[in-house]
């Protein structure tokens, strides 16, 4: 059995989506169900307020686990309680909006296939392209981002803050992680990588959201993100 063929786990963090749940049913488990492989589907519920939790269990499916925060902790939090559930030998990380359409996900594993040496496998919006409706302000701040952090890692890589990636999940376990916000994307790269580890990028198209707000705060990401550039440098030159 080659390594693509092991169980998969899709984390789907989110908070007030009862807009999008439904999606998952006609979207997200045909694929799924189409790669012939062991798979679940973790929903990591950040303190909804809405119906997201009874929308959630309105899905029939044997593959569906819930995981529940009662009060809303964040994406980086949000993620580190899929990381600990996951079962699985692959993990993937989904929005729960799906602006990353499920249809990429056999991309990223022909491409852990295709290229055994690499540790995990990112859905890159700067090679794939972005939705006629993404903001272009949101489009520069992106960019700005990801160069200053591509300048740090020495790496050439072309997303470093987005969510839609393929990691092997016992490395995913191995790391301690503390962001609290959307860096932790980047603080799951920066780590991964100063630890050795190799990564492909594979073309993802970043879509407009079609339900529901969105829950990124940028004057406060944007800070988190210049208290991430510090702790980079610090694990560069000194370690974890």
């Amino acid at each position: 059995m080659t390594e693509v063929n092991r169980k998969l786990s899709v984390i789907i963090p989110c908070c007030n989506e009862e807009q999008n749940i439904p999606r998952f049913t006609t979207e997200l488990w045909p694929i799924l169900e189409s790669l012939k492989l062991d798979f679940e589907v973790i929903i990591v519920d950040d303190g909804s307020k809405d119906n997201t939790v009874v929308e959630v269990k309105k899905i029939n499916k044997p593959q569906l686990r819930l995981a529940r925060h009662e009060v809303n902790t964040g994406l980086g939090a949000a993620m580190r309680t899929g990381i600990t559930a996951a079962t699985g030998y692959w993990l993937i990380f989904l929005d729960a909006d799906l602006t990353f359409h499920p249809n990429i996900i056999p991309n990223l594993l022909e491409t852990a296939d295709k290229h055994p040496d690499a540790d995990f496998v990112i859905g890159s919006p700067n090679l794939g392209g972005y939705g006629k409706d993404i903001p272009a302000w949101r489009l520069w701040i992106s960019k700005l981002a990801n160069l200053i952090y591509r300048v740090l890692l020495g790496r050439p890589v072309t997303s470093i803050n987005q969510i839609f990636r393929l990691y092997k999940t016992e490395q995913l376990k191995q790391l301690s992680l503390s962001a609290v916000g959307f860096d932790i994307n980047a603080e799951i790269l920066f780590k991964l990588v100063f630890s050795g580890r190799k990564f492909k990028e594979v073309p993802a198209e970043l879509t407009a959201r079609l339900f529901g707000v969105s829950k990124l705060n940028y004057g406060r990401e944007i800070r988190r993100h210049l208290v991430l550039v510090f702790k980079i440098l610090k694990w560069k030159f000194f370690g974890f």
